[in-house]
């Protein structure tokens, strides 16, 4: 049975978070997981939805009459 181990690399040392006792020889796999990009926070706290606002309107296919387009959506399977 394998066991995930959570540990951080402090000066070159690979450290559990918690206490774990090997074995003498013990066959160990480490997974390196990448590094967690920081997330840009927005003035607001929100995020910066107004960025994303009028994306879409020159997209072909958003084309048409709205609400032509969200029934044809809702029917699809019918």
């Amino acid at each position: 049975m394998y066991q995930a181990i959570e540990a951080v690399c402090r000066a070159g040392q690979i450290v559990p978070l918690e206490p774990v006792h090997f074995e003498e020889n013990e066959h160990l796999v480490i997974v390196r997981m990448p590094a967690a990009r920081p997330v840009a926070a927005s003035p607001a706290g929100g995020g910066d939805w107004q960025s994303l606002a009028g994306v879409l309107k020159d997209s072909p296919h958003w084309n048409g009459d709205p609400l032509a387009v969200q029934e044809a959506m809702r029917h699809e399977w019918d």
